[in-house]
């Protein structure tokens, strides 16, 4: 192997099998010598070569073993023996140990010296394998993220977790602190990971970092407990919060720009047993810019609603636990009728996102501005749409039905595990049955389901048959017409098997049987009438859709819907 990488010339070998011209060789040697870039780097800048046909290439030139970085299951402890800079140095990361030695993938393979200074630091005979650079690079950070902030906020901070923490350290702002360092890293990562919350959780044995991904935390990190004020009040001053208050709550807000996206960051503090807790909400402002086509939903549904929308006056509800959705949909309906000619009013606790065009209302119920009060005051500022973030008491919904009723149209979300039991929960809020029935023009349940990551999506041997068999039952099909799919981890998920969510929609619109159904409270009435409707569709029935399709997994469909109905 050595004698062959030693006489290697790239340069030759690529013009020799027609890759390049001698000219377009000649050419990257000169812009070589100005970049400092090695030439294969060099080759891809001019668009001589494209990464992957130069990578072949080379595999089959040496009898390397070409891996594919998206596609390769990693273990997190194999890789920590191949400490952080050597792997961002030598632009390389272990793959897997063979007992006697260990395969390595390395984005250039002809550095002996590399593969000396790799073999050396990990104590073992290296083979070679060749990786992309570029997919090297995405994934480094979360390889070795955890460990490595970790380790280097212990070595910047040295004495300082063991000396008492004063509030003029703290409301420094220097960009270079440890600390600002670390939290920086954190933000990233989460934004990387596409993780809408943050949570930092001081416990007696340190300060653990979880991320909610895809709906479900996971741990990050975990911190010198120590430190754990240094952080909490760091992250307090970035929301203006009071940093000598550790006693009650408390509530702000901040900005961030990362990974070229912004943020908008609610902050929430908690005085728990061993210290603060504190939970950021990362709101991408991206998000509030979706239509009705970007959010998943099947052709019928989407119809219904387009319809819904265009109405001009009546109550649209969504419903469903939090995190499930409701607000991205009801701001994607804004989005779809903000037009100049309408006057649109939304009252939120808080406000999520900041949308053009549209006035919008944060309640503060400590100084008496609730929802029932801006509510009436918005009727006097002549709107045409009203969105309600929250639908909670008697007197909310009572003003929300009949500014309905009198030439408003109004969307507002309610918290009820389906779509029909928006109905009796509105007669719970003292609701009359006569006005929800002449108000409300639909209800739409929905949930948020896990998708299956596609880099790494294989079938599912794991189903129990009687699971199976309870399955193609339901759908009325032989169980072997039913092939299940997993996701067995791997970099592009961050080893979770999941990428992404995807939701899954209930919709009821009004009609004569549904109202006759509503004035007799009965639940099964409510189902039955529902289900005249060619657009509804049981949630179950919807995420069963999406692991009959390959989409999402069983066990992420039991896990989202089990509230909505056993099967």
């Amino acid at each position: 192997m050595a004698s062959r990488l030693q006489k290697i010339r790239l340069g030759d070998l690529l013009v020799q099998n027609g890759i390049i011209t001698a000219a377009q060789l000649d050419m990257a040697l000169t812009q070589q010598r100005g970049s400092g870039r090695k030439l294969g780097q060099e080759l891809i800048a001019q668009h001589l070569v494209t990464e992957e046909d130069l990578l072949n290439f080379l595999a089959r030139q040496l009898h390397l073993e070409r891996i594919d970085l998206s596609r390769q299951v990693l273990d997190p402890q194999l890789v920590s023996r191949l400490p952080e800079s050597l792997a961002r140095r030598y632009r390389a990361i272990p793959l897997r140990d063979q007992g006697e030695r260990y395969v390595v993938g390395m984005a250039d393979p002809t550095d002996l010296p590399a593969l000396d200074a790799i073999s050396r630091a990990m104590g073992k005979p290296v083979k070679l394998a060749l990786i992309s650079e570029t997919e090297l690079l995405r994934v480094l950070p979360q390889l070795y993220g955890a460990v490595s902030k970790s380790a280097e906020l212990r070595d910047a901070l040295g004495d300082t977790v063991n000396t008492p923490v004063s509030p003029p350290l703290l409301e420094s702002s220097a960009e270079d602190a440890p600390v600002v360092r670390l939290l920086n890293a954190i933000f990233t990562d989460a934004a990387r990971l596409q993780a809408s919350d943050i949570h930092f959780e001081p416990e007696e044995s340190g300060l653990r970092v979880r991320l909610r991904v895809d709906g479900v935390l996971r741990e990050h990190l975990r911190l010198d407990s120590r430190l754990t004020p240094l952080i909490a009040s760091k992250l307090k001053v970035m929301a203006n919060l009071d940093i000598a208050e550790r006693r009650l709550p408390q509530d702000g807000r901040t900005h961030l720009a990362l990974e070229g996206k912004a943020y908008d960051v609610r902050m929430a503090t908690m005085p728990v047993q061993d210290g603060e807790s504190v939970v950021l909400r990362l709101l991408d402002q991206q998000t509030a810019l979706l239509h009705f086509n970007e959010l998943g939903m099947p052709g019928n549904v989407e119809a219904s609603l387009q319809n819904i929308m265009h109405r001009p006056h009546g109550l649209f509800l969504v419903t469903g636990p939090t995190g499930s959705g409701k607000s991205t949909t009801l701001y994607a309906a804004l989005n779809e009728i903000n037009t100049v000619e309408r006057k649109i009013f939304t009252v939120e606790d808080p406000v999520e996102y900041r949308l053009q065009g549209i006035s919008q209302v944060q309640v503060h119920p400590r100084i008496g501005l609730d929802f029932a009060r801006v509510l009436r005051t918005i009727l006097r500022q002549d709107p045409d749409v009203i969105m309600v973030g929250e639908i909670r008491d008697h007197e909310t919904a009572e003003i929300a039905a009949r500014a309905a009723l009198t030439g408003h149209l109004v969307l507002a979300t309610l918290h009820t595990n389906d779509a029909v039991g928006a109905f009796p929960r509105l007669q719970e809020l003292e609701v009359e049955p006569f006005l929800i029935g002449s108000a409300v023009l639909g209800v739409m349940a929905q949930r948020l389901v896990r998708r299956i990551c596609p880099s790494c999506k294989t079938e599912d041997k794991e189903v129990s048959p009687a699971e199976r068999a309870a399955f193609a039952a339901r759908l009325g099909v032989p169980p072997d017409f039913v092939t299940f799919f997993c996701g067995k981890g791997c970099n592009t998920c961050n080893f979770t098997g999941y990428r992404g969510r995807q939701p899954v929609f209930e919709l009821i619109r009004m009609d004569p049987l549904l109202r006759a159904a509503i004035l007799g409270n009965s639940r099964a009435a409510l189902l039955e009438a529902a289900n005249q409707q060619q657009q509804f569709t049981l949630l179950r029935e919807e995420a069963m859709r999406l692991v009959w399709e390959g989409i999402t997994t069983l066990a992420e469909m039991v896990r989202v819907t089990s509230d909505a109905e056993e099967y």
